[in-house]
């Protein structure tokens, strides 16, 4: 029998999960704790083993014990475990549930006293990021085959189907049909190339009593992205906006005043944040009031900021980039970040963007469930054509997870920043 006074209880537990996945084989394939979630690292090192090799037994584990103590432990220690008293393998899940409840203490000790070293913005979001990673620790992994099959089942005849939301232009909707909730979208482009136009096109196309629209700007103003929403809304030149005392005629002028009471009555709120982060982002998801369908749009993920401070730019925005993901995911919201592109491109005879043109790391191509970018090839001829005509925008479906990718032609007036299905 073993003297279980002389273990402390996270040892205890951590021994005796590892003791029953030793005695009984079979239980193995219920092992569900990470080698991190133990204490003692050489705990973790011997579940990694007992996982990955269904013939590793307990003569095996003296053997190692031997030759290389500094892997499992010398013989005083894993003998602990091999002739620890386990008389039966119920109870397994729960002793796993316990090792994993000591672990989430052990890390949300570890994130305060960093905040106590650290206090500050930083600390705080560090803090709520690890609490909602270890909240979603699951053990369990209930099988939810039935109510998936049912949501499937039930969209079959469901004609106006919440699962697939329009974005207005006719030529991308015929090619991916819309867009959904949970997904995050990126639109690629370089500067000044009409992404944001896009975007903003799409997100009042998109917006109704069902769908709430949030537009986080880091690159510009709230009063310039309002301008032009106005000028896309009224057909009023963009660059009346400027001056429009001096520049607008009294017949445009009404038409803006139109405008404004449209756009006072409309679903989308622009948030003006030059730092925006994904808290910031989480914390609007969050309000978006019930029975509405959230879609959020940022404009640049480029100038988005880590809640948790990262070793360089590179790993900040792969951070971000998860993090977005999981927001979509979690949240249940539509998430169509924007992306600066690399040069890479005028070098090349086909100025056409492709996925490795996406800036600083590929996780934002990893992560994306659609990649789309905008191409003009006006804007590579001297002086861009006549910004009073149409400028044959193309949308390239790059990445499209579960659909077909390919180009849908549309047309951007540059005057007023409009854009239209063809």
């Amino acid at each position: 029998m073993n003297d279980f006074s002389r273990f402390t209880e996270v040892e205890y537990f951590e021994k005796t999960v590892l003791a029953k996945a030793l005695h009984f084989p079979a239980l193995r394939r219920r092992l569900r704790l990470e080698p991190e979630y133990f204490e003692n690292e050489k705990h973790g090192a011997l579940a990694t083993r007992l996982l990955s090799d269904p013939e590793f037994d307990k003569q095996q584990l003296i053997s190692e014990s031997v030759k290389s103590p500094e892997v499992y432990g010398d013989y005083e220690f894993v003998k602990q475990i091999v002739y620890m008293d386990v008389p039966t393998d119920k109870g397994f899940m729960f002793d796993q549930e316990q090792v994993a409840e000591h672990y989430k203490h052990r890390e949300l000790d570890k994130a305060i006293k960093q905040y106590t070293n650290e206090p500050g913005l930083a600390g705080r979001m560090y803090i709520r990021n690890r609490i909602d990673k270890l909240e979603k620790i699951d053990l369990v992994q209930e099988d939810r085959k039935c109510d998936t099959l049912k949501n499937i089942f039930d969209s079959l005849y469901n004609e106006d189907s919440a699962s697939i939301i329009k974005t207005g232009l006719a030529s991308l909707d015929s090619l991916i049909s819309g867009v959904s909730s949970k997904q995050l979208i990126l639109v690629g482009a370089r500067p000044s190339m009409g992404k944001t136009a896009l975007a903003l096109q799409m997100a009042q196309n998109m917006q109704s009593e069902q769908n709430e629209i949030i537009f986080f700007s880091a690159e510009t103003t709230e009063i310039s992205v309002t301008q032009r929403i106005l000028a896309a809304s009224t057909g009023v030149n963009l660059t009346k906006f400027k001056e429009p005392s001096r520049m607008m005629t009294n017949e445009e002028i009404d038409k803006v005043i139109d405008g404004i009471k449209c756009y006072q009555a409309s679903n989308i709120k622009i948030m003006d944040d030059a730092s925006v982060t994904t808290n910031r982002v989480k914390t609007a998801a969050n309000n978006i009031p019930e029975g509405r369908r959230g879609i959020i749009f940022i404009d640049y993920i480029q100038l988005m900021q880590s809640d948790v401070r990262l070793r360089d730019r590179r790993a900040e925005l792969e951070e971000v980039s998860r993090e977005l993901k999981i927001i979509a995911k979690d949240m249940d919201v539509t998430i169509i970040a924007l992306s600066q592109l690399s040069r890479a491109n005028d070098a090349r005879q086909d100025k056409r963007p492709v996925l490795s043109d996406l800036r600083e790391t590929g996780q934002l191509e990893q992560d994306a469930d659609m990649v789309f970018f905008c191409h003009r090839e006006d804007y590579y001829i001297r002086n861009g054509g006549n910004p009073s005509e149409g400028s044959r925008m193309e949308i390239i479906v790059a990445k499209n997870k579960d659909g077909p990718t390919g180009t849908a032609l549309t047309t951007f007036q540059r005057h007023n920043q409009t854009i239209s299905g063809n």
